[in-house]
């Protein structure tokens, strides 16, 4: 994995500990935020793999997860639910930026940590095989 590869791949792992810190440490909790480094962390994940395997035209300037997941379909493996997950987070980078557009309860946090922590370790999976 080149530097440029691994600076995305340490920025995708310091959203998630940032989203994991705040959920842990955080009070009152701040939902938005925590969703927000949760699809951030997803979307670099998602761009190093695209830096790593190449996608015609470069680096998409896109926030949608299922949009940046199909530049690269037809070079790794993509599970469906990951799609899910993409559908899930792809709201929280764009709509928790204005307040009040969302209504986030406990329950939304914790699963975008779940998701956001599921494609990332897919993601570093993806990586790493190619070492």
């Amino acid at each position: 994995m080149n530097q440029e590869v691994r600076n995305w791949v340490d920025m995708a792992e310091m959203d998630y500990g940032v989203a994991e810190h705040l959920f842990k440490t955080y009070y009152p909790k701040p939902y938005e935020i925590i969703c927000y480094h949760c699809q951030q962390s997803a979307e670099k994940i998602i761009k190093a793999i695209i830096l790593e395997k190449g996608s015609q035209g470069g680096m998409p300037r896109s926030h949608d997860l299922s949009f940046l997941m199909n530049q690269i379909k037809n070079q790794v493996v993509i599970e469906e639910k990951f799609y899910d997950y993409a559908d899930e987070l792809t709201p929280y980078g764009i709509a928790v930026r204005y307040p009040n557009e969302l209504f986030l309860e406990e329950r939304h946090v914790k699963e975008a940590l779940k998701m956001a922590d599921e494609i990332l370790k897919w993601g570093k999976e993806i990586l790493l095989s190619d070492e």
